[in-house]
């Protein structure tokens, strides 16, 4: 027997560790607000075992679902697995996907995506930074619209971008100006 449900009323934290616990095996699909398919969560044993959202790499899709906090849910024992991609302990995914979150909550305080993002002077020293540095080239000189050029590829979720984003900032390589005229 499957088990539906409300984010809100159930959030995915508690349905993950609940599923790992009782040594579930069956596929969770997650729905945004709007009733849409966001994610797949495929656990075998309770043991995860698939994560789909998007583009994103298994555990990143973890990370990326974890952070829906409104739609809906549907627990399925009897689905098929088809992906099987995977073999992740739960137990660690979800204290690192807490503690990604919680540092997510700070960087977009930190960096709001209105924010306007110049480069000052300076190279990247690796891919994503220097990815960063050719979306704000081709134009994109709001942050929102190049942490949003980012997530393509699937390779980077969002607390990567910011992450990057930051480390540039602190390194003075580019500046990021909110809309009250402070500069960091």
């Amino acid at each position: 027997m499957g088990l539906k449900g409300s984010l809100a009323e159930l959030p995915l934290a508690d349905l993950v560790e609940m599923t790992s616990l009782g040594g579930k095996t069956g596929r969770l699909t997650l729905f945004d607000e709007t009733g849409a398919a966001c994610g797949e969560l495929s656990f075998r044993d309770g043991r995860l075992v698939g994560a789909v959202c998007g583009e994103l790499g298994a555990e990143k899709a973890f990370y990326a679902l974890l952070a829906v906090k409104e739609g809906a849910f549907d627990f399925d024992p009897a689905a098929e697995l088809a992906d099987e991609s995977c073999d992740l302990p739960t137990a660690t995914l979800l204290m690192e996907a807490m503690r990604r979150l919680d540092e997510t909550r700070r960087l977009r305080a930190e960096l709001p995506a209105s924010a306007r993002v110049r480069v000052v002077a300076g190279e990247a020293e690796d891919e994503l930074e220097a990815r960063i540095l050719v979306y704000r080239r081709r134009r994109a000189r709001v942050l929102g619209e190049i942490v949003e050029g980012l997530l393509e590829g699937g390779d980077a979720d969002e607390y990567d971008a910011l992450k990057a984003l930051q480390r540039l900032v602190a390194r003075d390589i580019v500046r990021v100006e909110t809309q009250h005229g402070t500069a960091r």
